[in-house]
């Protein structure tokens, strides 16, 4: 009796060593960081600018990461986690939120720290993703819906 569970646990003590766990790269010292290629340096610097001078007038920071593939994670959850990992918008007053772009996955989020889910709530985000960002990607015009995206992120 006792040994039909000793085989499940061991084989679940393998599989929690063996498997990888989620990783994130480094934190960066700017706003947008695009691990695709998929933007001009000239794009980057752009939305950069932009993001830098909403942080500097407001202090809520947004971020867009552009990345090839989630790797089986679930978008939402990559996100929140990449937020956190980074510390987007800062412990002190969680107003950070993330544009996340999951090119090789075609999928899309933006998640919100707690101090800015009042002006930004779920809804709102997923009629900016719906509306702004999706349209554009559709047409292969990344950097337009990124554009568009913050834009409406911000107003």
């Amino acid at each position: 009796m006792k040994f039909k569970y000793i085989f499940p646990t061991i084989i679940l003590v393998f599989l929690s060593l063996v498997l990888p766990a989620q990783t994130f790269p480094e934190k960066p010292n700017r706003l947008v960081n695009d691990y695709t290629q998929t933007l001009s340096p000239d794009q980057i610097n752009q939305l950069e600018q932009k993001l830098v001078a909403f942080d500097d007038s407001t202090s809520t920071q947004v971020a867009v990461v552009l990345i090839k593939s989630l790797e089986g994670y679930d978008v939402a959850d990559y996100a929140v986690r990449l937020a956190e990992s980074w510390g987007i918008g800062g412990a002190k007053n969680n107003n950070g939120v993330l544009l996340l772009v999951s090119l090789g996955d075609r999928k899309v989020t933006i998640q919100t720290g707690y101090g800015v889910e009042g002006a930004l709530p779920d809804a709102i985000t997923k009629r900016i993703i719906t509306n702004e960002i999706t349209p554009n990607f559709k047409e292969g015009n990344y950097f337009g819906g990124l554009v568009t995206g913050t834009d409406a992120i911000i107003a």
